[in-house]
């Protein structure tokens, strides 16, 4: 019989790297676009949805930054960290191939580190004091709507200034 029940491995690692995939995707057909158009990639990386949003840099990192996260906390193993200095486009395509090495790391050799964490204490550090999950609960209800809301955001902002993407960029083949 073939157990068809999901782990927190399967509900994070292989969602984070095609959403990550699908950034680069996106960003490259930003990049053509600029090019296309006579806009600087280095005016592109700081576009914005709204004035009051982050730009483009700040959604890569932080869905970089809460696939590598999501993964330390949850299987409670240390990643490193990541410095959230990108200002090019070429810093952005590195960060997010440096982020795709570190998940194909957590398959290869922590896979196993994800079982049975559903009920683990997965503590969140907010500057407005710790906030306290499940293992499951944290996934569920803030890593992966987190993540999607940055990704989300990122084709966004690059709809919003001409790229041409479509729900297939977003969705991939």
């Amino acid at each position: 019989m073939v157990s068809t029940s999901l782990t927190l491995y399967d509900v994070t690692v292989p969602l984070f790297r095609r959403g990550m995939q699908t950034l680069k995707h996106i960003l490259e057909k930003g990049e053509a676009y600029a090019k296309e158009n006579g806009i600087s990639t280095n005016e592109m990386v700081n576009w914005r949805l709204a004035e009051d949003m982050k730009p483009l840099t700040f959604q890569i990192q932080t869905a970089s930054n809460t696939s590598k996260n999501t993964c330390a906390r949850v299987a409670k193993i240390d990643l490193g960290s990541l410095d959230d200095n990108e200002e090019t486009l070429e810093d952005l395509y590195k960060r997010i191939d440096t982020t795709l090495a570190i998940l194909d790391d957590v398959e290869a050799n922590h896979k196993a580190a994800f079982e049975d964490k559903e009920t683990v204490e997965v503590v969140l550090p907010l500057r407005s004091g710790d906030r306290k999950f499940t293992g499951q609960s944290y996934v569920q209800t803030f890593a992966v709507p987190n993540f999607y809301f940055h990704v989300t955001t990122a084709y966004a902002i690059l709809r919003n200034h001409g790229v041409p993407v479509g729900k297939m960029d977003y969705l991939g083949a």
